[in-house]
């Protein structure tokens, strides 16, 4: 079997089979899988040893038993990664992206990580063995490490069992007990605080409609017709398209186009166009007939964003591999492409359609014109990677939602902070503006989808506690409506009530 052939057809396929060889012997050791997009990939107890996976995508990723000794995984994306019985062995993981990894009685010898930095994400510690003081136990793992790299933000959630002598496990998440560590490499650890709001808004949105899917709904688009009817469209994990009527929750069409997850949907304000986004490129299809107008193959990684511009001459896509590219709607020709450091998650265009902001993981937010690309500001003050990006309809006020756990709100032409919002307990991965520009919708991977009012910039209520993540969530243009969906394998309709 040629695994290295296999794993870069797509991760489904690998993932297929290694369920059905799960105790076929599988080596992969120094191979090129450097920005690779294994996303949710099992790696259970492969040999990875010597591999160099520099920038990919492991987010979600099962390396228990893995021999990633000697692996190079700089900058690499880890997060929710399991790590049970690795071998991390002189593993080296300068800048990698690392967040709720879980790395018991894995083999850290020698691993390149600078604990020093635990600091950064605000997590809290708590005890899980009394008999020793945690300050001891903390210089032990300092002490443990190489201390040369850099850990980068995003360590709520860590667990370590390191192998360096010590079985005690250090959690770092959540929890009413968390003792001062002030005399530690950690001192600087933040405490977590919740900003609390009261309800102010007068006006409230109610669940009434969810449709049941058979796949994780990573992507939803909403437009109502010139005729009335109110069109949703989803997209998840088996890469189909979904066109619902959002009023009687019919499936009016399934159009199979992808062959991997969509991650991004865009509907045009006319509703004529449609856009998707997937690791096989983008699709632009009429809307009104399902009928596939272009097929745009993926330049690198896979697609993470779209936006359309009010004109419906251009549209805007971001992937994995930061690439920014411009095209021409109707054509389906590219006007120019921009490069930065990382995967830009997410791009939004300004209501007046001059320029467009740009979110990517190296914790900026960037402004370009539209129509030439050129770079106009840069919006720093966030954490961590900054995951969504949202304009109020006036194009004054940017929003944008990070894994930093927090929501900020900017002047789009000062390029001035105005406010962070504090309420999610995790990573917030989308956002959306109502078309009267007075409530702002937050989904994160803490499960919840959270309506705040942006007059007050006080958070209303939390609309869904729900059983997984909230991946995406869109404000139809002309009605008072909402729609979330996520990895419950649901797409919800939430209307407004007085």
């Amino acid at each position: 079997m040629d695994y290295l052939t296999l794993l870069k057809q797509d991760i489904d396929s690998w993932n297929d089979y290694r369920k059905h060889h799960p105790d076929a012997p599988c080596s992969l050791a120094k191979q090129d899988l450097s920005h690779g997009y294994f996303f949710e990939g099992n790696f259970r107890n492969v040999d990875l040893q010597g591999a160099n996976l520099q920038r990919a995508c492991l987010i979600g990723a099962d390396l228990r038993g893995a021999n990633l000794s000697g692996a190079d995984l700089r900058e690499a994306y880890l997060d929710d990664a399991i790590l049970c019985q690795a071998d991390l062995s002189h593993a080296d993981f300068t800048s990698a992206h690392i967040a709720r990894i879980n790395l018991q009685q894995a083999n850290l010898k020698g691993t390149q990580i600078n604990i020093a930095d635990l600091a950064i994400g605000s997590p809290q510690v708590t005890e899980q063995d009394d008999s020793e003081p945690l300050s001891n136990r903390l210089k032990t793992l300092v002490n443990g490490f190489t201390k040369r790299t850099v850990w980068v933000p995003g360590l709520a959630g860590l667990t370590l069992a390191t192998a360096i002598g010590s079985t005690t496990v250090l959690s770092i998440g959540s929890s009413s007990k968390a003792p001062s560590i002030a005399q530690t490499h950690i001192q600087q650890i933040a405490q977590t605080h919740t900003q609390q709001f009261t309800l102010t808004s007068p006006t409230q949105l109610s669940l009434a409609m969810s449709f049941d899917d058979t796949t994780q709904v990573w992507a939803v688009a909403s437009h109502t017709q010139l005729d009335g009817q109110a069109l949703l469209v989803s997209g998840g994990d088996d890469g189909q398209l979904k066109i619902w009527d959002r009023q009687t929750g019919n499936l009016l069409q399934t159009v199979a186009g992808h062959n991997d997850t969509i991650r991004t949907l865009a509907i045009s304000a006319s509703g004529q166009w449609l856009v998707s986004g997937s690791s096989d490129g983008l699709k632009v299809w009429q809307l009104a007939t399902g009928a596939l107008v272009h097929s745009l193959p993926a330049q690198a990684g896979p697609i993470w964003s779209v936006a359309i511009s009010p004109d419906e001459r251009t549209f805007v896509s971001s992937d994995y591999d930061g690439n920014i590219t411009a095209w021409d709607l109707s054509a389906g020709d590219p006007l120019y492409n921009l490069s930065v450091d990382g995967p830009v998650w997410s791009v939004t265009i300004a209501p007046d359609g001059q320029s467009f902001v740009s979110g990517s993981s190296d914790r900026t937010i960037r402004q370009w014109d539209l129509a030439s690309g050129q770079l106009m500001h840069e919006f720093i003050g966030h954490q961590d990677a900054v995951r969504s990006v949202a304009i109020s309809p006036d194009g004054k006020t940017l929003a944008s939602g990070s894994w930093d756990k927090t929501i900020k709100l900017w002047d789009l032409a000062s390029g001035d902070l105005q406010t962070t919002l504090s309420g999610h307990d995790d990573r917030v991965v989308t956002l959306a503006i109502s078309s009267d520009g007075k409530n702002l919708a937050s989904g994160s991977v803490d499960n919840t989808l959270k309506l705040w009012d942006l007059s007050s910039r006080q958070l209303t209520k939390t609309l869904d506690n729900n059983v997984n993540w909230v991946l995406a969530v869109t404000f139809d243009p002309l009605e008072k409506t909402l729609i979330s969906s996520g990895k419950d394998m649901q797409v919800k309709v939430w209307q407004q009530t007085l």
